[in-house]
């Protein structure tokens, strides 16, 4: 008898303990493996809700973990417009959205990817407020691969290249250098950065600055 029929064998189903054991650590790749392959036989409402959940941890083998993943990524792709509203919904909350992040780009035209990658940017945060900072990062690394060449874009960006964590301040820097290829009004920022006072707390910040000009020859 497998896994999930012990837990059902004497109880209505929740499907939500599929979800459950795709986001506990304390669990085998065997009963992942079952709980994802009876997932993809539901309906999306059913599914993709639970099927997200295997994004919210990483397992010791990284090889395993990212096959899981991906396995995950490509049911929940399949759904397709039915998976949209779940995708918005994590993209809003949830601190770990690499993944959901990598769904949204495949499923959303690249205007609505832009647009929901930029809504779910929050400026006004804690220092201490890792959740957030963690998903600024991640957030701010996709804008810097997106297909849409966009001022929106650069505006909100350069927000975050005062901000007060050096990782959401370096991936913003990071993105802005991609839209500077072609964005003149990104080259600019990037180029009047090199002009502020140097200081212990940003020396490191202006130092990148400064190769990323060098590296373009802008000057």
């Amino acid at each position: 008898m497998g896994f999930f029929q012990k837990i059902f064998s004497s109880q209505p189903k929740s499907y939500d303990k599929y979800g459950d054991v795709l986001k506990k650590m304390m669990t085998t790749k065997e009963q992942r493996l079952e709980a994802i392959e009876y997932l993809q036989s539901l309906q999306a409402e059913v599914a993709v809700p639970q099927l997200l959940k295997r994004f919210e941890i990483a397992v010791d083998s990284g090889l395993q973990d990212s096959k899981e993943k991906e396995q995950c990524l490509n049911i929940i792709v399949k759904f397709s417009d039915k998976a949209k509203p779940f995708l918005i919904e994590v993209l809003s909350k949830q601190r770990k959205i690499s993944w959901p992040i990598k769904i949204a780009e495949k499923i959303f035209s690249a205007d609505e990817y832009v647009d929901l990658l930029l809504n779910n940017l929050s400026s006004q945060i804690s220092v201490f407020d890792e959740t957030s900072l963690e998903r600024n990062e991640e957030i701010l690394l996709a804008l810097k691969e997106a297909k849409v060449q966009r001022d929106t874009i650069v505006d909100k960006v350069t927000q975050f290249l005062s901000a007060s964590d050096d990782n959401v301040r370096m991936a913003a820097l990071e993105c802005l250098e991609e839209h500077a290829l072609y964005n003149a009004t990104a080259k600019k920022i990037i180029l009047d950065l090199a002009t502020e006072p140097v200081t212990d707390e940003n020396s490191r910040f202006i130092g990148v600055v400064n190769s990323i000009i060098q590296n373009h020859k802008w000057l």
